[in-house]
């Protein structure tokens, strides 16, 4: 009898989410929720991430990651925070205080405080790249934000010239346990020179289409060096698209 109960309630749940996935379609509301965290759909929102975001899918995989191993007493540098989804979620959980986030895309800046705004949440927002040295650097900014990359893999985008932060210099300064790695491409460069330090739990977008397979085994390579282990329950490889959740314990 127990068991027929879960798989009904199953059943039911699969066809509430499905039929929230098709009433957003349908309505396209301007605000969304996505795990508590309330998100503005505005014109700086093309059309593929809109749709992401109405089914779903828009960093389903890292926000799983980050609600099953989110900790109280953890501190969080976020490198790409998009619209700003994971570092409102962060910042409610733990206290803004506690998270720290870049963005390269100038453009992203007006969106991400107003989502910070409509959330009650203030995480500290950096307008820049993290590099291997301060200074400044070219970055592509397409048509889709999440696209946006040091990587002029996607056609159309425009270069721009942005200021760059050394991010083994931030890194010792926040001291983070958590790191969140979210950057089109920029996996690959980052991972030549970076020193992870104390960081215990990490979620990475690894992007093969951008970087190519040989340099997507060397980030991987590169992080198990440093000891990280993948969590498979909490990670996803698409083909096109590896987002992964790992841990160390040294």
């Amino acid at each position: 009898m127990m068991s027929k109960l879960k798989i009904n309630n199953q059943f039911i749940q699969r066809v509430y989410k499905r039929a929230i996935k098709e009433y957003r379609l349908l309505i396209q509301p301007k605000i969304i929720q996505i795990e508590g965290i309330k998100i503005k759909i505005g014109e700086h929102i093309s059309p593929p991430v809109k749709k992401a975001m109405y089914i779903g899918e828009y960093e389903s995989s890292e926000l799983r990651a980050v609600k099953s191993k989110l900790s109280t007493n953890d501190i969080v540098m976020e490198l790409g925070a998009g619209i700003g989804l994971l570092s409102s979620y962060c910042a409610k959980r733990i206290g803004s205080e506690r998270v720290f986030t870049y963005e390269a895309n100038p453009r992203l800046e007006i969106p991400i405080r107003e989502t910070y705004q409509i959330n009650q949440v203030l995480p500290n927002l950096e307008i820049c790249l993290v590099g291997e040295e301060n200074g400044e650097q070219t970055f592509y900014v397409g048509k889709n934000f999440w696209s946006s990359s040091i990587i002029p893999w996607n056609e159309g985008a425009k270069p721009i010239t942005v200021a760059v932060k050394s991010f083994n210099q931030e890194i010792r300064k926040i001291n983070p346990s958590f790191l969140i790695i979210d950057i089109e491409g920029g996996e690959y460069d980052l991972l030549k020179y970076a020193d992870f330090y104390n960081v215990k739990k990490l979620v990475i977008e690894i992007h093969p289409k951008a970087i190519g397979q040989d340099k997507a085994i060397f980030v991987k390579s590169k992080l198990a060096e440093m000891g990280f282990q993948i969590n498979h329950k909490l990670s996803k490889n698409s083909g096109i698209l590896e987002e992964l959740f790992l841990e160390r314990n040294n």
